[in-house]
C-alpha cells in the first residue's frame, strides 16, 4: 500500500513539474535553456532533472519545441496552430539572440574552468590533510626532545638558562637606553643656555669643549 501511495506522489510531482514549465514557458513566451528554467523556478519543488524531464516529455507531446545550436539547448512554447513564417523568423531571431549571448559567456567559463584545473593540479601535488598532520606531529615531537635534550646539557654543563640570560640583558639594555637618553636631553638644555651668550657658532662650541657628537 505504501509503494503504490509513493508511486502515486511521484507521478503527481511530475504532473506538477510539467504544468509548471509549461506555463513558465507560455507566460513568458520566449526562448529558455533548460538551466535557465530550473533556476525561474522554485527548486524546493521541482528539482533540475525533473525539469528536464517535464522538458523532454512536452517536446515529446510537441506542446514545446527545441531548438539544438551546438551543445546548447533552448525551449520554446508551441503556438497553438500552423505557425506562420514572421512568428518562425521572429522565434529563429530569439533563439539566436539567446545562442550569441551564451557564446559570449563561454571564454569566460572556460578560462574560470582553466584556473579551477590549475588551482586542483597544484594542491593535488601538495600535502595531503593526513600527511600534513602526521608531519606536524613528528616536528612537534622533534621539537621536544630537542628542548628536553637542550635543557639537559644546559643543566650538565651548569650553563645558565639562555631564556632568563636574554630578559636581562633586555632589562640592563631597556635602563641604559632611559639613562643615556635623560642624560643627553640635560646636557643639550645646558649647551643651548651657553650658546645663546656665545659669541661663536654651535660647532666652534662642541670642537672648544671636546664634544664630538650629542
Amino acid at each position: 500500500m505504501e509503494k503504490i501511495l509513493f508511486v502515486r506522489l511521484e507521478y503527481l510531482d511530475k504532473i506538477m513539474t510539467s504544468e509548471a514549465v509549461y506555463n513558465f514557458l507560455k507566460i513568458q513566451n520566449r526562448p529558455y535553456s533548460a538551466n535557465d528554467v530550473s533556476a525561474a523556478l522554485d527548486k524546493e519543488k521541482h528539482s533540475k532533472s525533473a525539469v528536464q524531464k517535464a522538458l523532454d516529455k512536452l517536446v515529446d507531446n510537441e506542446k514545446i519545441f527545441v531548438k539544438v545550436n551546438g551543445k546548447q539547448k533552448v525551449y520554446c512554447i508551441a503556438s497553438e496552430g500552423k505557425q506562420n513564417l514572421d512568428e518562425l523568423k521572429k522565434i529563429e531571431r530569439e533563439l539566436q539572440a539567446h545562442s550569441n549571448e551564451q557564446l559570449k559567456k563561454l571564454p569566460e567559463l572556460q578560462k574560470e574552468v582553466g584556473s579551477q584545473e590549475a588551482l586542483l593540479n597544484s594542491l593535488k601535488c601538495g600535502m595531503s590533510f593526513e600527511e600534513a598532520e602526521k608531519e606536524l606531529h613528528r616536528l612537534q615531537e622533534s621539537n621536544q626532545k630537542l628542548s628536553q635534550k637542550l635543557d639537559e646539557l644546559m643543566e650538565s654543563s651548569g650553563t645558565e638558562n639562555l631564556g632568563e640570560v636574554k630578559k636581562k640583558a633586555e632589562s640592563n639594555l631597556n635602563l641604559y637606553t632611559r639613562e643615556y637618553n635623560k642624560r643627553k636631553r640635560i646636557c643639550n638644555e645646558i649647551l643651548d643656555c651657553i650658546l645663546e651668550n656665545y659669541p661663536g657658532s654651535k660647532k666652534q662650541l662642541y670642537s672648544e669643549i671636546g664634544i664630538t657628537e650629542v
